[in-house]
C-alpha cells in the first residue's frame, strides 16, 4: 500500500502548512475523523490493434481529514486539606 500511504502523507503534511498558514501549532495537531469514500469512475478508452477499443476505468476515492489541536491541560490548583463547614 505504498502508493495509498503517499496520499495520506501528502494531506498530512498539507494540514501542516494549512495549520502554519492559520497560526496554529502543528505539533499539537491530532486526528479526529478521517473517512475514505468511493467516488465515480473515470472511463477512459484504450486504443487497441485490429479497430478494437478496450474500456479503462480507475478508481478514484474521497478522502476526508479533520484534524484539531490538542487542548493543553491546565494544572489544578493546590487546595489545602481543610474544608469549609457552613
Amino acid at each position: 500500500p505504498q502508493k495509498s500511504c503517499r496520499f495520506i502523507l501528502d494531506l498530512l503534511k498539507n494540514a501542516a502548512s494549512n495549520a502554519e498558514v492559520k497560526e496554529l501549532n502543528p505539533d499539537a495537531l491530532e486526528v479526529t475523523h478521517i473517512q475514505v469514500n468511493r467516488a465515480p469512475n473515470q472511463r477512459r478508452r484504450s486504443y487497441r490493434a485490429h479497430g478494437r477499443i478496450n474500456p479503462y476505468q480507475s478508481s478514484p476515492s474521497h478522502i476526508e481529514m479533520i484534524l484539531t489541536e490538542r487542548d493543553v491541560p491546565v494544572p489544578r490548583p493546590k487546595t489545602s486539606a481543610k474544608t469549609i463547614a457552613q
